[in-house]
């Protein structure tokens, strides 16, 4: 038997599930689904778990059948007892419990002839030929019967490959596909399963830890520089950040995941290293004396090394995973790609605009000083890595 290659724990990208009460329906609809996905040019690994199990005979009882007061439970039970089996009674031989069963001889168990010349007790006592109650049906069966919710249901995956479709193209060309389905089989319901179900599920908790986590960055970086300007300015570098990843994912073809989101995630809690490295050498510089645009200046010039080594270093260090071809490893590649392409946005946002940002707010506190005083204050005045150097002289 060939088997497809696995994918990641995130599931097959395409998973549609179909619900019914008519397992002929089901299964048609299915059939039709698959045809569908097949013509996509991009959409490979096409299955279904509906796989065909082994002949069996399915009964299906006769209007006669229920005159006579039969069930479908009383022909599974006496059909299951005459071939399989019913216990009698144990025996007690030891500590071993042997237990005895009575059925139909090997003779008049081992034909179909003998299957269909079985007799049917009835509950008056009465003994009727199984055929004449029951009409019987020859095929393969089931090799897994699979509910949700009370109803039967066949899942229909796939799989999508990001240089020749686009997986969230082909969910919004088939919504039409469903309603289609649907009225074309009264009670057929079709969902959406798989990454794009991942995705939904896991962006509702994201919703609150992640404002959550910025600001707990926020205060960390507060209390720690003694601003609540600063802050901000470090906080500019994770929407640029997501913007890096965003690219990064549109230059190499890739979807956006739910692995992406999971690496801009982490993302929020990498970029604004950089930018805090960069600050606090500024601060220093200004502590120090320096002259506001002297202190930006060397501050840059300074960690410039250090800032684009880190970034580097990292994307290096990512690059193994992005360029990995692995079926089992390519789904971390959107995480990895994330996170390269965030932190080299970052770098960029952190050299370049975290300087410019410090200059608006320098001229800004100038404009409040000059408001609250009535003169222009010094550039260094109003800045308070400059104030602290005076109170420590004082």
């Amino acid at each position: 038997m060939f088997e497809g290659e696995s994918h990641g724990p995130g599931g097959a990208e395409l998973e549609f599930w179909i619900q019914g009460s008519r397992m002929a329906d089901i299964t048609a609809a299915a059939e039709q689904l698959q045809e569908k996905l097949r013509s996509y040019s991009g959409v490979v690994q096409i299955r279904s778990d509906n796989t065909p199990g082994k002949n069996e005979f399915r009964l299906t009882l006769k209007p006669e059948a229920r005159s006579l007061g039969l069930t479908v439970e009383d022909l599974a039970l006496q059909v299951n007892a005459g071939f399989y089996g019913r216990e009698a009674f144990r025996v007690q031989r030891g500590q071993d419990d042997i237990r005895v069963k009575v059925r139909y001889t090997l003779e008049e168990r081992s034909r179909v002839t003998d299957f269909q010349r079985m007799r049917i007790r009835t509950s008056a006592g009465q003994e009727v030929p199984l055929l004449s109650v029951a009409d019987m049906e020859f095929g393969p069966g089931f090799s897994a019967i699979t509910r949700t919710d009370g109803m039967r249901r066949v899942a229909v995956t796939a799989d999508v490959d990001p240089k020749r479709a686009n997986a969230q193209e082909v969910f919004d060309d088939l919504t039409s596909f469903f309603q289609q389905l649907e009225g074309q089989y009264p009670g057929l319901h079709v969902s959406t399963q798989g990454e794009k179900k991942n995705m939904r599920e896991s962006f509702a908790p994201l919703k609150v830890t992640v404002p959550l986590a910025v600001l707990g960055i926020f205060v960390i970086v507060a209390t720690v520089f003694r601003s609540y300007i600063q802050p901000l300015v470090i906080l500019v570098s994770i929407p640029f950040g997501i913007i890096g990843a965003i690219l990064a994912h549109l230059l190499l073809g890739f979807d956006l995941s739910m692995m992406s989101m999971f690496g801009m995630v982490a993302l929020t809690g990498v970029v604004v290293n950089d930018a805090i490295v960069l600050i606090e050498r500024i601060n220093e510089n200004l502590a120090e004396g320096m002259s506001f645009f002297n202190a930006v200046i060397k501050g840059g010039a300074r960690r410039f090394r250090a800032i684009l080594l880190t970034s580097v270093s990292t994307v290096g260090g990512l690059a193994p995973l992005i360029l990995e071809t692995d079926m089992q490893a390519r789904f971390l590649i959107p995480m990895a790609l994330s996170l390269a392409g965030g932190v080299v946005g970052s770098t960029v946002l952190t050299l370049v605009l975290i300087p410019s940002l410090l200059a608006i707010v320098n001229d800004w506190r100038r404009v409040i000083g000059r408001l609250q005083t009535g003169i222009w204050l010094e550039r260094e005045a109003v800045e308070p890595a400059a104030a602290r150097r005076v109170d420590r002289m004082e």
